[in-house]
């Protein structure tokens, strides 16, 4: 008998529940929402075995861990592998402290609601054109023809790197690829991943335009503010996240109205609603799943003991989806209060938050003065280690 209760005790690894699952794997990524479910039903704080990493993804922890960036640390990097988190040490993305606030207040003068007001008028054309254009199809694809318009036309050109707005996209994904664990995806995307990182170390005035996000950068720099090598680095902060997180939650929001007709009515009945419902399809996308964060001192969370060096991998998707936080999460909702963490939460709180919001507001602008019904169908789910969302699906417009 002794044996047998011995045997039905869950397995236990410093304290935390282990949780055999592949966070990266296929299976987490087609059906993402069965294996969050069992993270958070574990504990506050699990074991990976797969990755030898702890997890967190219930709402709560969740946001205060990112809220204690004293105790779980961006500066050794947010991957899942030790090549990316070298690669990335001068990133913003990968800094802390004083040096962390010093980049991102160089790359916020770009990126305050204030400094993006002037390309309102034209994101406002762009989608304007988009809707209308699309208005005359029969079906269209709701990610290359809609989802990616603007973010490609519009941010693009604003980031002032002199290459295309295909090769943004292509290095974009891969680095977001290589921020998980060595596996087949990541050595996959190490050619796309090494050739911004390449791209970026080579990086001159001549490559970029001279009003662009990247010169104000380079001009930083020059003032002394930050290092030539640091600012070059800098610049895969405007490249690498700019549009996929984007361009997935757009996606999303589509993909939502669609799926759910009463929802599009009541957001044309009520056009206030926008910005909640960009808030919304912002935590349900979720674009960016999961990140991680070195543990810098011995510390205590949920009853595990969590020691310097250990790495944590912060589900932001699993606590956008927690029935602990959200009633039906599942469900897209005009009603919904309150914030969620698809962008992040306290000092790393995403630096591009207020352009997507214009950008994903603008587009369901010129949609609600020109749009009738949306319908969508065949989604094919984007297979990538850290980015969550939608490949393609059909839509139409009437």
């Amino acid at each position: 008998m002794t044996g047998q209760r011995a045997s039905s005790r869950p397995e236990t690894h410093r304290g935390a529940p282990v949780v055999d699952v592949d966070l990266y794997g296929d299976e987490a990524v087609d059906d993402p929402h069965r294996v969050y479910r069992r993270l958070r039903d574990a504990g506050p704080v699990v074991w990976l075995p797969r990755h030898g990493v702890f997890a967190i993804g219930r709402f709560d922890d969740v946001r205060m861990a990112l809220r204690d960036d004293a105790t779980f640390r961006s500066g050794r990097g947010v991957a899942a592998n030790p090549l990316a988190n070298t690669l990335g040490h001068y990133t913003t993305l990968a800094s802390d402290d004083d040096t962390h606030m010093t980049r991102r207040m160089i790359l916020m003068q770009s990126l305050t609601s204030r400094a993006i007001r002037p390309s309102l008028p034209t994101l406002e054309r762009e989608a304007v054109a988009t809707v209308d254009r699309l208005l005359t199809h029969p079906g269209f694809d709701g990610i290359a023809d809609f989802a990616t318009r603007l973010p490609v036309q519009a941010v693009a050109e604003l980031v002032g790197v002199k290459v295309s707005p295909e090769q943004m996209l292509r290095w974009g994904r891969a680095t977001f690829d290589g921020l998980g664990p060595t596996n087949r995806r990541a050595r996959r995307s190490l050619r796309g991943s090494l050739g911004l990182f390449l791209y970026t170390i080579a990086i001159g005035r001549r490559h970029v335009t001279p009003d662009g996000w990247a010169a104000t950068v380079l001009d930083a720099a020059d003032r002394g503010e930050i290092g030539r090598i640091e600012a070059k680095n800098m610049i895969i902060d405007f490249v690498a996240p700019s549009l996929d997180t984007t361009i997935l939650s757009t996606g999303q929001l589509l993909w939502s109205l669609g799926t759910d007709p009463e929802v599009w009515r009541q957001l044309r009945a009520e056009p206030d609603l926008i910005p909640t419902a960009v808030v919304e399809a912002v935590r349900m996308a979720s674009p960016v799943r999961v990140f991680t964060r070195s543990v810098a001192a011995h510390t205590q969370m949920g009853g595990v003991h969590l020691r310097p060096r250990d790495r944590v991998a912060v589900v932001f998707a699993a606590a956008n989806s927690d029935e602990r936080r959200f009633d039906h999460p599942e469900r897209f909702s005009l009603l919904r209060r309150g914030s969620n963490v698809g962008w992040g939460h306290g000092v790393h709180t995403c630096v591009g938050m207020q352009l997507a919001k214009l950008e994903m507001q603008t587009l369901l602008r010129a949609m609600v003065e020109r749009v009738e019904t949306v319908s969508v169908s065949d989604p094919i789910p984007l297979r990538n280690n850290c980015l969550q969302g939608l490949e393609s699906f059909r839509a139409s417009f009437t």
